[in-house]
């Protein structure tokens, strides 16, 4: 059996991610490949998802070149309600390759074992995805490999969380076969799909609102060799992935940066009731007209852009069990629940009540 290095935790470490100073997500773009026909493969159009998240989608972009990752989780988390599919990340998880992952994927497939890839994977994955935490855990007859987005900020994180356990899967299957599959499979959040969408994507247990989303597996097979192992290459990718400076974010202009900013700080400012024009431009620190014309430069107006917040906070926290209709329109700065299911009602057809049944 394959012996791992002291990035292996026990089980008793489940619940126990260290704590780490605050840091923004950003991604590598290599983890958007393909994603232009795959949204049009889903029905959508690459341009309107664009506009949506305030993220440029081309298949030309350089691999190494950080996204933001609040914006890359938004990406498939709109493609999910444009399209009214909510497998999407388990589909794109799915066809994903670890080829297509750029660096880390490489680092997976130049390792000398699997379980020796595995624990470059959990290692250095954070290199590739900056605010997150990946790590192995040995549990009785195996291990789990267990990933978790640490960004406070990033709420709407079930799609990417789905889409990159399916990448993990395939890492499995490059060294053991596509047959393989893991023993059980763990997700932080509630169900998005059917039962269906998700044996097809792993042939295995799922289950949801769990401490941390994690593929559980046998240590079985753990050594069987890389079909590309090469310790060379795999020095020189390792070199090149941590010496990446992940500080310059993909931007097409400063107006698509206004439209982020904007966006977070409504969201900040939500519970504390209404969220007033001349109050958001001072805070982002640009006279309020500045901000409006700004804002209709790009087609959004201010009413819209608080509109469209609220409309997708609000389906995030109603797959959160735990928080009742009453906190959710709090959260969302409604002063009474009447007059968050009128919205909700404008929005959906349906009150937040049966939205809420029908998960």
């Amino acid at each position: 059996m394959t012996v791992f290095s002291a990035q292996v935790l026990t089980d008793d470490c489940l619940h126990s991610f260290p704590q780490t100073d605050r840091q923004t997500g950003s991604v590598l773009a290599a983890a958007m490949t393909g994603a232009s026909s795959f949204i049009r493969q889903q029905g959508c159009d690459p341009d309107i998802i664009a506009r949506s998240v305030g993220l440029q989608i081309a298949d030309d972009l350089p691999p190494t070149l950080a996204l933001r990752l609040e914006d890359y989780c938004n990406l498939f988390e709109e493609v999910a309600r444009q399209s009214g599919r909510y497998d999407t990340g388990l589909v794109y998880g799915q066809q994903f390759q670890p080829d297509q992952l750029g660096l880390i994927g490489y680092i997976a497939l130049t390792s000398a074992t699997l379980g020796d890839a595995l624990v470059n994977l959990a290692e250095l994955f954070p290199y590739h995805q900056k605010a997150t935490q990946t790590r192995l855990v040995r549990m009785p007859g195996g291990f789990r490999i267990e990933y978790r987005i640490t960004d406070p900020l990033i709420s709407r994180r079930a799609q990417d969380a789905e889409l990159t356990m399916g990448m993990f899967c395939n890492v499995f299957r490059r060294a053991l076969g596509k047959s393989w599959h893991p023993d059980a499979v763990w997700f932080e959040h509630p169900c998005q799909s059917t039962a269906a969408d998700y044996a097809a994507a792993f042939d295995a247990p799922v289950f949801f609102q769990r401490g941390t989303t994690a593929l559980l597996f046998s240590d079985i097979g753990l050594d069987v060799p890389m079909p590309a192992a090469n310790a060379g290459l795999l020095s020189v990718l390792r070199e090149s992935l941590t010496r990446l400076d992940h500080s310059q974010h993909l931007t097409t202009d400063g107006r698509d940066d206004l439209l982020l900013l904007a966006r977070r700080e409504v969201r900040t400012m939500l519970p504390q009731g209404i969220v007033k024009l001349p109050v958001l431009a001072e805070k982002l620190g640009v006279p309020r007209w500045t901000l409006q014309r700004r804002l209709e430069s790009i087609g959004v107006t201010y009413t819209n852009l608080v509109d469209e917040t609220r409309r997708s906070l609000a389906q995030t926290y109603l797959r959160q069990k735990g928080v009742s209709i009453g906190e959710i329109a709090y959260l969302l700065g409604y002063s009474e629940v009447s007059a968050f299911s009128r919205a909700f009602r404008k929005w959906y057809g349906v009150s937040p009540q049966a939205f809420r049944k029908e998960l």
